[in-house]
């Protein structure tokens, strides 16, 4: 780092009009390490060098950078797979750790954070790509429904804390992060196949060792979805023992296969799951958009896939869709937006004309020692 390098940050604390306690105090560093950091005897860590620029409102690049060099950075992989140098990853700061996360299939249009460039152990090594958007602000949404990926668009569209990245998952994958700390938020819609209860002894499986709260995000049909006129003539999960019919299937772990699992044990065709011609997919859009091409015939996914692609639907059950976040996190400003979005009257509108029940929304469910 050159002295004119080192001398930005004391200039930009000057120009904000900032005493070196004062940065420190903002930036949660002491006093002492803004003055060697000033005085060229320390280099900041990446994260110290992040809050610094957002305390002072300025990129990494106006305190630090001599050149339009990307900056390095040390993060643990979140998912298995995500260490390949070259791959596009998302970031974010969890559990006092970076993250990071493969922007791939549905992540393919999402600008990245950053790249991958080494790996070392259980360690990868990224450069930021435009360390002026700080990944500190990053909140990690996973879960299957469509509604979070909307969520998350809608809090970034507006003014306020955080940048919000939707992760499909299934409620078990994401059940599993949020146990790791690799999540901030988990949605869940699983249903006790013993007690026929929502949700509640998934996350307390998941969660022994963590205080949760959880709040209710909508309600929705889930059911058989077919191509439109429902040319097969299925009239219930009964019907998929006809002869010739092509199955999609989401994977294990999922809500949706848990409930055609179930479904399809009471009427003695479990056999089906494993019959030639079965498809297995991620996700309530995968099972709708293999249908919609004509690569099955039918598949149990929720109302809004099927309108999202035109399809018949054929309703089974209802289901509560839930969010559950650490109670640690309950006093995050971006987590207080968050909640506050799930009961305006603009969100519920738009949910439910995509056949989510919003009655509820924005509920905290208090039954149960996990909430």
């Amino acid at each position: 780092m050159t002295t004119s390098a080192e001398n930005c940050l004391r200039a930009r604390r000057t120009a904000c009009g900032l005493s070196q306690a004062a940065l420190a105090q903002s930036a949660g560093i002491s006093r002492q390490s803004v003055f060697a950091i000033e005085s060229g005897t320390s280099t900041p860590a990446v994260d110290v060098a992040l809050r610094l620029a957002k305390v002072l409102a300025c990129r990494v690049e106006d305190l630090f950078a001599t050149e339009s060099a990307p900056v390095p950075l040390w993060t643990a992989p979140a998912e298995e797979g995500s260490s390949a140098s070259g791959q596009r990853v998302a970031l974010a700061h969890l559990g006092g750790r970076w993250l990071s996360y493969p922007l791939v299939r549905e992540g393919i249009g999402r600008a990245a954070d950053a790249l991958i460039t080494a790996s070392r152990g259980r360690r990868v090594k990224v450069a930021l790509l435009h360390a002026e958007e700080s990944p500190l602000d990053n909140m990690v949404l996973m879960g299957c429904a469509p509604a979070l990926g909307l969520l998350a668009e809608r809090l970034n569209l507006r003014t306020g804390p955080g940048r919000f990245l939707w992760l499909p998952r299934s409620s078990t994958q994401a059940l599993a992060a949020l146990a790791l700390r690799r999540t901030h938020l988990a949605g869940v819609h699983l249903t006790c196949d013993q007690t026929g209860e929502a949700n509640l002894p998934d996350v307390r499986r998941h969660t022994r060792k963590q205080a949760v709260a959880i709040y209710t995000l909508a309600r929705w049909q889930a059911g058989l979805l077919t191509a439109p006129g429902n040319p097969k003539q299925l009239r219930s999960t009964a019907s998929l023992g006809k002869r010739g019919l092509r199955l999609c299937v989401r994977e294990p772990g999922s809500g949706a296969r848990r409930l055609l699992d179930r479904e399809l044990a009471q009427a003695g065709l479990l056999a089906e799951l494993t019959k030639p011609g079965t498809l297995q997919v991620r996700g309530h859009l995968e099972v709708a958009a293999a249908i919609a091409m004509g690569a099955a015939d039918v598949g149990m996914a929720t109302r809004d896939a099927a309108l999202a692609f035109g399809l018949d639907f054929i309703p089974v059950t209802e289901e509560r869709y839930d969010l559950v976040i650490p109670r640690t996190g309950l006093q995050d400003r971006r987590l207080v937006r968050l909640l506050e979005l799930l009961t305006t009257a603009a969100f519920r509108s738009e949910l439910s004309s995509l056949g989510y029940d919003t009655s509820h929304s924005g509920d905290r469910v208090t039954e149960g020692a996990a909430s």
